[in-house]
């Protein structure tokens, strides 16, 4: 959204800095030196958390930098991240969304980024592990990344050691079926420009989210590939040519957290909300939409597929095609193996348009 209007933001005095295709990101992950798990270089990354600052220092009106790769910053990368902003009037803004919705989202996106566990995995090892930040790095320990990573409340504390409470402020993400331009709106509240900015209501899904049976076939995949392709590859042709372009265009039952989840997620979450609370962050939005949001007993678990939805890709095969993508046999970018791979999604769903955008 922010990078589709840069001229309109730019000209009501709101600047979302452009320095080339995936700069924030970039920036985010120096500032949290994670180059190597997203396939980076050390150079690809140098040097572009200062430029994006230098922006905010050149720029007369409000400068958003935004990366959700930020929210998992230690104190020490945060002061590091905080620096070259001194003098400026810094305000952080965390969004949010309820731990039913996010752990089935975290496991997923674990998987396009080469995981092969299962749901049940994922909540023996993540989701039911040591929930309290004392685990965490900034304790010397080592939380279940799920915790990390999906822990607002934590959050909001570290970057409040490098600006005051007041300024830490919370989005929550809003329920299903609200407006499509609500977390929008809660999200320029807290930012402190006009939302009419621009029109979100006409925003595209950035993420589109895979189904049970993608799911399955993916980490399938990952099994077959055991480590044949470099992260860079893998980034490339796996996650992003295949995973969120080719399985994202199919259609099978999405994924939804087990009911049983709720004795771990809910006191969870009202112990975060009390202590934003106590420390005085503003909050945008309704905080009772982060209480977990949850499957019912009879859904589908997420490990298991419907007989109707199973897909009958050899796994092993789109591996071996894969790393022949990456390899001197193909072309640079993969397109003569990942062609074929969208002609066949076209040629199972015929006349779904999701597919005629490819």
């Amino acid at each position: 959204m922010l990078a589709a209007n840069r001229d309109r933001l730019r000209d009501g005095g709101v600047l979302y800095p452009f320095l080339g295709p995936g700069a924030m990101f970039r920036g985010a992950v120096e500032v949290r030196g994670s180059h190597d798990k997203f396939g980076l270089r050390p150079q690809d990354v140098a040097g572009t958390w200062q430029r994006l600052c230098d922006r905010a220092r050149e720029f007369p009106g409000t400068t958003v930098i935004s990366h959700e790769v930020l929210a998992g910053a230690t104190i020490e990368q945060i002061a590091a991240a905080i620096a070259p902003l001194a003098g400026l009037e810094v305000h952080v803004v965390v969004t949010a969304r309820d731990l039913g919705r996010q752990a089935t989202a975290h496991w997923q996106e674990e998987v396009k980024l080469g995981e092969t566990r299962s749901f049940a995995a994922f909540e023996r090892d993540q989701f039911r592990a040591d929930t309290g930040p004392d685990a965490g790095p900034d304790a010397g320990g080592v939380r279940p990344h799920f915790w990390h990573a999906q822990d607002f409340a934590d959050a909001l504390r570290r970057w409040s050691t490098a600006v005051p409470p007041g300024r830490v402020h919370l989005v929550a993400g809003p329920p299903a079926g609200a407006p499509p331009d609500e977390l929008w709106r809660r999200f320029a509240e807290a930012a402190g420009f006009d939302a009419d900015l621009v029109d979100a209501g006409a925003a595209a899904r950035a993420n589109p989210s895979l189904g049970v049976a993608e799911i399955r076939l993916l980490r399938e995949v990952n099994l077959a590939l055991d480590g044949r392709l470099d992260p860079r590859a893998y980034q490339r042709i796996v996650k992003r040519e295949y995973a969120e372009s080719v399985l994202a265009g199919r259609s099978s039952t999405r994924p939804r957290t087990p009911a049983s989840l709720r004795e771990v997620f809910e006191p969870v979450t009202r112990a975060w909300l009390s202590q934003i609370e106590s420390r005085g962050h503003p909050v945008h939005g309704d905080p009772a939409d982060l209480l977990p949001v949850l499957g019912g007993d009879d859904e589908v678990h997420p490990d298991d597929v419907p007989a109707a939805e199973r897909v009958d890709d050899d796994p092993a095969a789109l591996a071996d095609g894969f790393v022949a993508a990456a390899g001197p046999g193909e072309s640079a970018g993969g397109t003569s193996i990942l062609g074929r791979l969208r002609s066949r999604a076209r040629r199972l769903r015929p006349g779904d348009p999701s597919h005629d955008e490819m």
